[in-house]
């Protein structure tokens, strides 16, 4: 029997009709960074979560210290960590952003700004973390705390990259963003999937032991991601498959049951390769990542 702790996300589930009191059980037994935490799964809805959210408030990003959450220090070591992401953000949004008043929402280090600032008419960053944020507004960056704090709401876009699984209150914050956008506004939203071909085909457990941690509260399926959307009081919503990391990055996993493979067997990747896995998983729905975007 499952001993259900104080949860925000599953009462959340519940209440959305997503998920049923009867309709969870244990994925996984722990997660890598915090005791006491189970993973669940949801048999109604798919989506993965934590067994409690009671271990994160607001504060715990406000307070958290330099860059560890993307490597030890502002280094090359986080460029190496973003360089990717930000350069596939770059070509899939930059039409989405150019010449456009530009929300960003969970910002982190910056890379995102750096890469797309100049396209946009203006950008406002938002970022709880104290330290990051202190380090964007001394590279000239507008940046507050939280949505709430931005004073402006007249935006064309606002993108929340990886952001969202980490929220305990997520409809509340979608509904923040969507009152700073203007009428046509557009949110790309980006999440983690719960059908994760690591997860979903091979049932990988080093990974599974390597990619639960406090931080992310869920991983997401098209329908949760897309009953958050509505919820909120978005519409025309596309949901697509993205993935982030290559089959030499899952070659990488089954061999040595570490992350990094993308980087350390680069030689088995090329374009070609890299795009031909994308389409296939893909085509099965097991892709890493799920890209939102939806309107006011």
């Amino acid at each position: 029997m499952l001993l259900f702790m104080k949860n925000k996300i599953r009462t959340l589930l519940i209440d959305l009709g997503l998920s049923s009191a009867d309709s969870f059980s244990e994925f996984y037994p722990k997660i890598r960074d915090y005791d006491g935490i189970s993973v669940l799964k949801c048999s109604k809805s798919g989506v993965l979560l934590l067994s409690r959210t009671d271990h994160l408030d607001e504060e715990y990003y406000v307070t958290q210290k330099g860059y560890s959450y993307w490597a030890s220090n502002r280094t090359e070591a986080i460029a190496k960590v973003t360089m990717e992401d930000t350069n596939r953000r770059y070509n899939q949004f930059n039409y989405l952003i150019r010449n456009k008043k530009w929300l960003d929402v969970g910002t982190g280090p910056g890379d995102i700004l750096e890469k797309m600032g100049s396209l946009a008419n203006k950008v406002i960053a938002v970022e709880p973390q104290t330290d990051v944020r202190n380090n964007l507004k001394e590279m000239k960056w507008d940046v507050y705390p939280f949505v709430k704090d931005v004073p402006e709401s007249d935006f064309d876009i606002a993108t929340v990259f990886l952001v969202l699984q980490q929220l305990f209150d997520p409809i509340t914050e979608l509904k923040n963003i969507k009152n700073k956008l203007i009428p046509g506004g557009k949110i790309i939203v980006e999440v983690n999937n719960a059908n994760d071909f690591l997860f979903s085909q091979l049932n990988l457990e080093s990974f599974k032991s390597y990619a639960f941690q406090k931080s992310v509260l869920m991983f997401h399926t098209r329908i949760s991601l897309k009953t958050f959307l509505e919820t909120a009081g978005f519409k025309n919503i596309i949901i697509q498959g993205v993935q982030r990391y290559p089959l030499s990055n899952h070659l990488y996993w089954l061999s040595k049951g570490e992350p990094g493979g993308h980087n350390i067997w680069s030689h088995l990747r090329n374009p070609e390769l890299d795009s031909a896995y994308l389409n296939l998983l893909s085509s099965l729905d097991q892709t890493d990542t799920l890209i939102a975007i939806a309107e006011v």
